[in-house]
């Protein structure tokens, strides 16, 4: 009886792999706890070293990662503009270098002191005229006064004669914006300060010798003006442009 031959059994077939546990989708911001990040696949190999690049900050609102360059502001490099200054007056003689006003020395330009301290004393002068800076003239000769008199707070007059001289008080120049000195025929005119400057002013053609005086800031200007040998006085002022102020008298009104 034959013996029956041996079935080979076959191979038990592997149990399968457990299913791979899927990874949560990243939403890219954090908000809660710290969280394991998933493994990062390794990048390739560059040929080159390459710079080390900024960390992200996680969050991108669009735009370039990289930060602009900060351009300086052009108006924050250029200076202040300047504040204009005083246009101040030509370059002129002083009294220290003068002697005598003539027809190439006309001009002489005191300075702030000698043009506010003591007095101005011109001798020699026959009439005096003055323009203060309310537009107030009046004239004063030898006859009397013509116009409207300045006097100053001290009840003085602010330009005026005094035993044959004229004399202006330059502690209230600021009172006056111009004047006129007008001497006699031949013979010259004399200015004195109180430091002891002093010139003249003399017409070479002989005639009468006329100095305006002009108030320029804190300045006194002198000038010996160029006019015809015989001059009346009333053709002077309205060559100057001087009109004597009508002088009212004021008085007090009358009780009944």
């Amino acid at each position: 009886m034959a013996q029956a031959e041996p079935v080979a059994s076959s191979p038990a077939a592997p149990a399968p792999a457990a299913p791979a546990a899927s990874a949560a989708p990243a939403t890219g911001l954090t908000l809660g706890g710290p969280s394991t990040p998933a493994a990062a696949p390794p990048a390739p190999a560059a040929s080159g070293a390459s710079a080390p690049t900024a960390p992200s900050t996680g969050l991108s609102l669009g735009g370039s990662s990289t930060p602009a360059a900060v351009t300086p502001s052009v108006n924050a490099a250029s200076p202040p503009p300047s504040t204009p200054s005083t246009p101040q007056p030509f370059p002129a003689p002083t009294a220290e270098e003068v002697r005598v006003l003539d027809d190439e020395t006309p001009l002489v330009r005191l300075d702030p002191r000698q043009s506010a301290i003591g007095s101005l004393i011109v001798g020699g002068a026959t009439a005096i005229v003055w323009e203060t800076v309310e537009l107030v003239t009046g004239v004063a000769t030898a006859d009397g006064v013509d116009g409207t008199p300045v006097t100053t707070p001290g009840n003085r007059p602010l330009l005026g004669f005094d035993g044959g001289d004229a004399i202006l008080a330059l502690r209230h120049v600021h009172l006056l914006r111009r004047a006129l000195f007008v001497g006699t025929p031949g013979r010259p005119l004399t200015v004195q300060l109180f430091d002891g400057e002093s010139f003249a002013a003399a017409d070479e053609t002989g005639g009468a010798p006329v100095v305006s005086l002009l108030r320029i800031g804190s300045r006194l200007e002198l000038r010996l003006e160029p006019l015809p040998a015989e001059i009346p006085l009333q053709t002077l002022l309205q060559q100057f442009g001087f009109e004597p102020t009508p002088y009212v008298v004021a008085r007090e009104p009358r009780r009944r």
